[in-house]
């Protein structure tokens, strides 16, 4: 572009009038546009990425913005002088500087870096970071009629805390801990190898912007300490085993001014010698005697609270499935309870004497299709493997 009939509003495709964020849009649209990354190779890009961080250098300013209204480029940038001077902006390193500095990966800008722009990645704002603290494991058994009740227990957790020697300061006193030299406190590195340049977390004080000279003696500079801690979980009625509780913030405690961790408490549930679950219904196998199945007869069968009463209709066969109502397990989410499915097992009589034998015997002489409808229809199926050849 002419430097004669260049202007600043006009690379950026702003108004005079603008306001100082529409600026900082522009450049960033521009900037982008024009980036040498997306761009490699080509003069021309490279020519206008420099354009638009000159004008951006010039308009962002306020002081500057109003020599440049009234003088032009040579206003803007009289005295101080922009990079380069009048002459021009300057090397591609003094706009990668600038475009740094407008996506809040150097100074003068605010918002997300560089790299949160074109990648989507996250970083360190402002130097110093704050890191969330690691989340920790544990597990705990409870009884079945404990998973039924609900029930608050005590975990021990060993995790990292905040050493209350020096505050999670790192240092012995608050003097022990001094700007990074390396990053002049900004917690990040910059890089520049030909037209990419890129931001690292400083490898010396890893990215926190401050070192520690005087270090702790309890925490040894680390600003935390390993401690046991006793924590009360309250398990909801209604868990099975594989269920997972997470207690917000009861990990290790975050560095930098971050989050604390989650602690995840996996539940396991003992069996129960009797009961079985399926979801939120309750299985019980209720055996019961021959005679009992053929005459029926009332049973007392227990629950997880109480006892109750099932009928045994006259008749009934092995297998038989009864369901009594919201006798289950409570569901976890409140949504009231399951059944209780009975299933009856017919138990054929062993070690009978010699008496028993003889009626059994007696009653099987009466016994007519009638009686057994199973093996009726057992019968009628099978007739056709044994019709004469």
């Amino acid at each position: 572009m002419n430097e004669k009939t260049m202007d600043y509003y006009e690379i950026l495709g702003v108004s005079k009038g603008c306001s100082q964020d529409e600026i900082k849009k522009g450049y960033r649209k521009m900037a982008l546009k024009y980036h040498p990354d997306k761009n490699q190779g080509d003069a021309d890009a490279e020519a206008h990425f420099k354009e638009v961080s000159e004008a951006y250098e010039a308009l962002s300013d306020p002081q500057k913005r109003e020599m440049y209204d009234r003088y032009g480029k040579e206003g803007a940038f009289a005295g101080a002088g922009g990079p380069g001077g009048p002459q021009g902006f300057g090397s591609m390193e003094d706009a990668l500087r600038t475009f740094m500095g407008a996506f809040g990966g150097g100074g003068g800008g605010g918002g997300e870096s560089i790299f949160d722009s074109l990648f989507g990645g996250g970083g360190a704002q402002g130097g110093a970071y704050a890191r969330q603290g690691a989340s920790k494991k544990a597990s705990i058994r409870i009884s079945f009629e404990e998973a039924a009740k609900g029930v608050e227990k005590e975990l021990a957790v060993t995790r990292l805390m905040q050493c209350g020697t020096c505050s999670g300061r790192g240092a012995a006193s608050p003097s022990g801990v001094k700007t990074c030299p390396q990053c002049q406190g900004q917690g990040q590195v910059y890089q520049t190898r030909g037209f990419f340049s890129m931001s690292s977390a400083c490898p010396q004080c890893h990215g926190e912007g401050k070192v520690v000279t005087d270090p702790c003696t309890d925490c040894r500079g680390q600003g935390r300490v390993r401690d046991k801690q006793h924590v009360k979980v309250h398990i909801p009625a209604g868990v099975d085993s594989g269920m997972r509780l997470k207690m917000s913030g009861y990990g290790d405690e975050g560095e930098g001014g971050g989050y604390p961790g989650d602690l995840y408490v996996f539940i396991n549930v003992d069996s129960h010698p009797i009961f079985e679950r399926e979801g939120d219904n309750l299985l019980l196998d209720l055996p019961i005697g021959f005679s009992e199945a053929a005459l029926g007869v009332k049973k007392e069968i227990p629950t997880l609270a109480e006892a109750c009463r099932l009928t045994i209709p006259d008749g009934t066969q092995s297998g038989k499935v009864f369901r009594v109502r919201g006798k289950g397990f409570p569901n976890v989410h409140g949504r009231g309870k399951g059944d209780l499915l009975v299933r009856a097992v017919v138990e054929t009589p062993t070690h009978l004497t010699e008496s028993q034998k003889m009626m059994l015997k007696e009653f099987g002489d009466t016994e007519g299709v009638e009686n057994l409808p199973h093996k009726k229809s057992f019968m009628e199926k099978i007739k056709g493997f044994f019709s004469e050849s």
